[in-house]
């Protein structure tokens, strides 16, 4: 960028007063704007800087941006930033750095001013685009959906204007180039507090803490703690009381540790342990956000394949597209197993339907029969894959949420058994949770046709626009700031961390699989039976048909044998329960 600068100097006429009579006359922003002008200038023809340069200076009449040295020297330590974000760090930042403090005759400010412009939007453009092409990386498997990309340059222009400082509208400009979704930035949050810890001092104290205790050792603590748990600044006294306490039962849960409450050798241990894994998982998982609708819906459906659970989630009335959802139901689900990927997208719910029939897809009948028998179709009843309900929301892969006979495989850790059709924990739940909301039923309708009979097919079109997201994240942060790692059910991360320059995760290794079973267990399983139903055998072909095995109650959440067949999306295809109609759709 600096020898750029210099060609657009020369292509300017060299520096239009010498720099020594520079040094002797007043430096102010007025002297320093035809400087800026005669290298715009130039640079109209070289081309050098970043186009959106211009229209910065256009909206500013060719004033600086960034005069003062504290001015520079925010947007400098904004750049030193970047990887917050998931972002590269600028390779010339140190030549900016060096650019700008060497910044003091009219000259030198304007190549310094441009020098950080240019890079501002270079860094906004990175900000505020996806880096990686998700269907070049997953093709079929993965459709982004991310919003138009914005004119950085405006946004800039627009943020000065609106902002008290250079400094301040920096602050509004970079925030409102980062995706707005809550779950950004908690995830971002801990990115920052994971790479603070590589240049953080250990935590030594001389003995062990316990409730009671006071002093410079309590500050201490609370401020390692900060980056663990979220404590403030304004919640740091020295005093060891009870909100202490428990902010270190939570990392001991969450360490495998005993929960004392207390500091001692193994959590001080644990306190300085830094945790190098986690940063490129959650900086890849930061770039799948950008993948993402700007507006998800203030009422949506959400289904994380790795984590093997649907939400519906609602934002209060009046709030804002950062402001967070509620949830109104979540359970777990199973999805597509690793031979039959659940694909990432985003569509809108159209049609629920009641008591459905179900048409056997070619590729089912292929690998159940071992060829096509052409048109399939299973007629309602309990031993309907479907189920009693399905909700559609059509798309190019022909996968939507459903009921299913099969209840087993909701009690087990490992979900990914289906053929790419997300399986619902609890149906009538989800059903509750939306048809109230956007078609005005009460859960009374509701619960009667779960509880009344399987017959007719009802269709009932969704009367508001609720959007359906599949989505793929490894790691996430709830909203009551706990760190959540799954594991990488489709082996999706190495290739995403190849393609932005990341090391490869690595869930085989002692952090990352700690993390992933912390992140198990907590999950809201459907009641089963404590007998098998004969349903469970439904989606068998007649001829390899087995007793499917139910998890008891007390070993839910442990993982069970693979078995040959269990997909969400496969019927019972013995000659009783197939209804053959060539000819029909």
């Amino acid at each position: 960028m600096y020898t750029l600068l210099v060609g657009l100097v020369l292509a300017a006429g060299g520096a239009s007063a010498g720099y020594a009579r520079q040094r002797m006359a007043a430096v102010t922003p007025a002297t320093v704007a035809p400087l800026l002008a005669e290298r715009l200038a130039a640079d109209s023809t070289a081309g050098v800087l970043h186009p959106g340069v211009h229209d910065v200076y256009a909206a500013r009449a060719g004033q600086p941006a960034w005069f003062a040295r504290a001015d520079r020297d925010a947007a400098l330590d904004l750049l030193a930033r970047a990887d917050r974000d998931a972002l590269p760090l600028d390779s010339s930042l140190a030549g900016l750095r060096a650019l700008s403090d060497t910044a003091r005759v009219p000259a030198s400010l304007a190549d310094a001013d441009l020098a950080v412009t240019d890079a501002l939007l270079r860094f906004g453009d990175a900000l505020a685009r996806p880096r990686a092409d998700a269907t070049e990386l997953y093709g079929i498997h993965w459709t982004a959906s991310p919003p138009e990309p914005p004119d950085v340059a405006v946004r800039l222009a627009d943020a000065f204007a609106s902002a008290p400082s250079p400094a301040a509208a920096l602050a509004l400009w970079a925030d409102g180039l980062r995706p707005q979704h809550p779950g950004y930035r908690r995830l971002r949050a801990a990115l920052a507090r994971e790479l603070d810890l590589e240049d953080r001092p250990e935590l030594v104290l001389g003995r062990d803490l316990a409730p009671g205790d006071s002093g410079l050792a309590v500050v201490r603590l609370r401020d390692r703690l900060g980056i663990e748990t979220d404590l403030s600044e304004a919640e740091a006294p020295a005093q060891f009381d009870a909100a202490l306490g428990d902010a270190l039962r939570r990392l001991q849960r969450a360490r495998g540790l005993r929960a004392t409450g207390r500091l001692d050798g193994p959590t001080r241990d644990v306190l300085n342990v830094r945790r190098p894994e986690l940063i490129p998982l959650l900086a890849l998982n930061l770039e799948r956000w950008r993948w993402l609708p700007a507006d998800l819906g203030d009422l949506h459906v959400w289904v994380n394949v790795p984590r093997f659970e649907l939400a519906v989630r609602e934002r209060a009335p009046g709030a804002g597209p950062s402001d967070d959802w509620a949830e109104a139901t979540r359970f777990v689900t199973v999805v597509g197993a690793r031979d039959w990927q659940t694909p990432a997208f985003t569509d809108t719910l159209e049609t629920i339907v009641f008591n459905p029939t179900w048409i056997v897809p070619a590729s089912i009948q292929r690998e159940s029969y071992g060829y096509v028998k052409g048109f399939v179709e299973r007629g309602p009843g309990p031993g309907n894959a479907m189920g009693r309900v399905k909700f559609l929301f059509p798309n190019d892969h022909a996968v939507y949420v459903h009921d299913t006979p099969t209840k087993w495989a909701f009690g087990v850790d490992d979900r990914a058994r289906s053929h790419g059709c997300v399986r619902a924990g609890d149906p009538e739940a989800l059903a509750r949770a939306l048809l109230p909301r956007t078609n005005g039923w009460t859960e009374e309708q509701v619960s009667d046709i779960f509880n009344g009979s399987w017959w007719p097919t009802q269709w009932v079109q969704v009367e508001k626009t609720v959007p359906v997201h599949l989505v793929y994240f490894t790691a996430e942060v709830d909203p009551n700031g706990r760190l959540r790692v799954y594991d990488d059910v489709y082996g999706r991360d190495g290739r995403l961390a190849d393609a932005l320059g990341l090391e490869r995760p690595d869930q085989g290794g002692s952090v990352l699989a700690t993390l992933i079973a912390d992140s198990i267990g907590d999950e809201e399983v459907p009641e089963t039976e404590d007998e098998a139903d004969e349903s469970e055998t439904a989606d068998l072909p007649a001829d390899s048909a087995e007793a499917a095995p139910v998890a008891p109650r007390d070993t839910a959440r442990r993982p069970l044998p693979a078995r040959p067949a269990a997909p969400s999306d496969t019927a019972d295809t013995t000659a009783a329960g197939v209804l053959s109609r060539p000819g029909r759709r």
